[in-house]
């Protein structure tokens, strides 16, 4: 990166107001955000739905996100800011969730541009769970490669993933009746949304007010794709490994019935 292009993404990161716990993030601020994504942070700011930025939810090979202060529909929230990383090598792997949604025409596409269009998927798949009562967190706007959405968990602490919890979930819910809203919700997700996960597991559930919350649905596919009854199948196995170690027990081909149906 050159000398010129440093001082520049110093001087946008100059512009943001930073909460206390934020300022000690805004290295790593520098470090996976490129200079482009920076002005359309920026400008998601200046629109007043950024009023400060605070720490690092999560970093990954896609993907990182940073906790905010925002400003939707008259009062101040906390949300959960998504930046999908426009130079990553991974969008390859990502092609057969794109390719078979008719909501997308992906001729003569840029790999810079399949990016913003996987974010813009990614945020009408979650308008359109949350539209239909799937336990999703609300999405607010999306610009390029940034979703802004709400922040599921407390005190600017994430709510965990069942996979951060492992067996202490038995001890926070009643584990079977936790099973059933999972399930639930994928049948809302499939019934209501006419949309199939593709991604589920305890890595993209998390628990948030004693209650099953789906996250991370990019690769989320309309019903009608070619593989969404393979990602069901594939969903279902997930959540079925995962809650066998508490004892659950349910038959995967009835689940896909009922869900289906």
């Amino acid at each position: 990166m050159k000398d010129k292009e440093l001082r520049e993404i110093d001087r946008y990161l100059d512009s943001f107001r930073f909460k206390e716990k934020g300022m000690e993030d805004r290295k790593i601020y520098a470090e996976v955000l490129d200079l482009r994504t920076l002005k359309a942070l920026y400008k998601l700011s200046a629109k007043g739905y950024i009023k400060a930025l605070g720490g690092v939810i999560s970093t990954g090979k896609e993907a990182n996100v940073f906790y905010a202060d925002g400003h939707f529909e008259g009062q101040d929230v906390p949300i959960a800011v998504k930046i999908y990383r426009t130079e990553t090598s991974e969008f390859y792997k990502m092609d057969e969730y794109l390719f078979g949604d008719k909501r997308f025409d992906l001729r003569r596409i840029s790999k810079k541009e399949l990016i913003f269009i996987w974010t813009e998927k990614e945020f009408r798949n979650l308008q359109r769970a949350y539209e239909n009562d799937v336990r999703v967190p609300k999405p607010y706007v999306h610009y390029k490669n940034i979703i802004l959405m709400e922040f599921l968990g407390e005190n600017e602490i994430p709510a965990p993933t069942l996979a951060d919890l492992g067996s202490e979930l038995k001890e926070l819910v009643d584990v079977e009746k936790f099973f059933e809203e999972v399930i639930e919700n994928v049948k809302k997700l499939y019934r209501k949304a006419e949309l199939v996960h593709a991604d589920l597991s305890e890595y993209n559930i998390v628990l948030f007010k004693d209650l099953p919350y789906f996250i991370d649905m990019g690769q989320s596919v309309l019903t009608d794709h070619p593989y969404a009854k393979s990602y069901l199948e594939r969903d279902l196995k997930n959540v079925l490994r995962f809650f066998s170690k508490f004892g659950v027990k349910a038959d995967l081909e009835t689940l896909i019935e009922e869900i289906t149906a």
